[in-house]
């Protein structure tokens, strides 16, 4: 079976009433006239990737083997130009971008009932073999009108023994990431501990507007190392089970988890206000 290929050019001209949404260095995603997706890849990425051993044809091959994974925008068809497969199609989600939904976070229940939803995810991803380096690019998550969780971006997964094209740096610097904890040099792929980090990461810059990737780096501001005790200070958090959970990311042998059902109690606890004109928020006891 497989999904179907199609000539690139050709299903353009067929679809020319088409919108370009974004355009990158080295990717176009357009908007078709029925809503659904195409993501273009340019000729000079495909060529980096092929070096990394990623082949975007070999790749779309695999979807079929993980519909089982419901919550994931499979990708619909895929698209050659010269006999090169650089293209394909994902299905109409409707919704928002996860971009535009946390940007007005204040009810800390709703958004557990969101966050819960992408650690679910995760966790069904990863025993299908799928690792999401790329999921704090919060573009690549979409919210339903229902208010269920749906993942985007095919191509960004690392699945089974085919790597990812990368990570968000929003997980900090290669030295951060490209440890054994969360990288297999043997391997040459990311370990399920990325995933986790990445949704205490999202967790943090979505309710609190501070990215952890800032931790232990030198602020530019006071020319001081930057600690968990000043970030949890900021923020007034006072959830040992919470920080627990953040303490661990930084060790270097002792196994990640997620938030779980601690998002909950917070919420229980807490409201969010704003703490200055910066962006941060802090949590005031109900």
């Amino acid at each position: 079976m497989g999904i179907h290929k199609l000539n690139l050019q050709e299903f353009l001209k067929e679809n020319n009433s088409y919108k370009i949404l974004k355009r990158c260095k080295d990717t176009t995603i357009i908007k078709l006239p029925n809503g659904e997706l195409l993501k273009i890849l340019d000729k000079e990425l495909l060529e980096l990737l092929e070096d990394t051993g990623f082949n975007l044809e070999v790749r779309l091959k695999e979807v079929e083997n993980l519909k089982s994974f419901s919550n994931f925008s499979w990708p619909t068809r895929q698209l050659e130009e010269s006999g090169i497969v650089n293209s394909y199609t994902m299905p109409y989600i409707p919704g928002v971008d996860f971009t535009d939904y946390y940007e007005d976070i204040f009810n800390l229940t709703s958004y557990a009932k969101i966050h819960s939803q992408i650690e679910e995810n995760i966790k069904i991803g990863n025993k299908l073999g799928i690792v999401f380096p790329d999921l704090c690019t919060t573009e690549n998550i979409r919210i339903t009108p229902d208010g269920k969780v749906v993942f985007l971006d095919y191509d960004g997964l690392q699945v089974k023994k085919m790597p990812a094209v990368g990570y968000s740096d929003f997980l900090g610097t290669p030295n951060d990431v490209l440890q054994p904890k969360y990288y297999d040099f043997k391997t040459d792929l990311f370990t399920t501990e990325l995933d986790i980090r990445s949704t205490i990461f999202l967790y943090f810059v979505d309710v609190f507007g501070i990215n952890l990737a800032a931790v232990n780096k030198i602020n530019p501001e006071t020319g001081r190392i930057v600690t968990l005790e000043e970030i949890f200070s900021l923020i007034n958090l006072q959830d040992l089970d919470i920080m627990q959970k953040v303490w661990k990311l930084f060790q270097k042998s002792i196994p990640n988890e997620f938030l779980g059902d601690d998002i909950y109690k917070l919420a229980e606890e807490y409201k969010l206000e704003e703490y200055s004109n910066i962006g941060i928020k802090k949590l005031i006891k109900k």
